[in-house]
């Protein structure tokens, strides 16, 4: 076994064949970047004593670690998931004072059709996305790649996510946590921007260098 840090409290991770000691709390995301230069893809997720964890949490007891990447059925999801805060925080950057935001509204093939609505005097209507938003739209999620943003999870009473979301304007997510039984939800933070998404996220912005923004019907892709 090889002993890699020394210190009062320490875990047994073992990581293929071998087993290394870490201080407890050491974060999946440490340890990821240890074994990245082993993978031909990015590291994105970890699997620890068979249950699927976000890099950013941390490692408290002795367990069996490995580790998900952009190249795994899963992986790919969250970082597809990921893609697609930074697309609605871009979004939000560069249009929100103009009270026009975006719906995803379906899968085609690798990517997602979206959609940019404009609500004015309770009315909503789309807004054509000509090649001069999608330039600025993708020039806007580059900015926020380079600048390596947390994307934060945060657990939240229901009560408090449906009154979040309401005040957000966010009317699908506000019925969508009134049926809901349980009394937390978690939800994603990206630079202030808050939104509600079912399953797991990359660290942070600079994991996302992969993606296009390509204009679709009145939409884009």
């Amino acid at each position: 076994m090889e002993t890699l840090y020394m210190g009062e409290e320490q875990i047994v991770v073992k990581i293929g064949e071998k087993e290394k000691t870490y201080p407890a709390g050491v974060s999946f995301l440490s340890i990821a970047q240890e074994y990245q230069d082993q993978y031909e893809d990015d590291i994105v997720l970890a699997l620890y004593n068979n249950r699927l964890r976000e890099l950013k949490k941390t490692v408290k007891k002795d367990g069996e670690l490995s580790f998900l990447t952009t190249s795994d059925k899963t992986g790919k999801r969250a970082y597809r998931r990921s893609v697609t805060l930074l697309m609605q925080k871009a979004v939000y950057n560069l249009w929100g004072r103009e009270h026009i935001g975006v719906y995803v509204r379906y899968a085609i093939g690798q990517g997602y059709y979206c959609e940019l609505r404009e609500k004015a005097d309770g009315q909503e209507r789309v807004i054509a996305v000509d090649e001069e938003r999608a330039i600025a739209l993708k020039k806007e999620m580059y900015r926020l790649v380079t600048e390596d943003i947390e994307i934060e999870k945060r657990s939240m009473n229901t009560d408090d996510a449906i009154a979040l979301f309401h005040d957000l304007g966010m009317e699908d997510k506000e019925k969508l946590f009134k049926y809901r039984r349980s009394s937390r939800v978690n939800i994603y933070v990206l630079d202030h921007y808050k939104d509600y998404f079912y399953g797991f996220m990359v660290p942070s912005t600079g994991y996302l260098r992969y993606y296009d923004i390509v204009t679709y019907e009145d939409g884009f892709v």
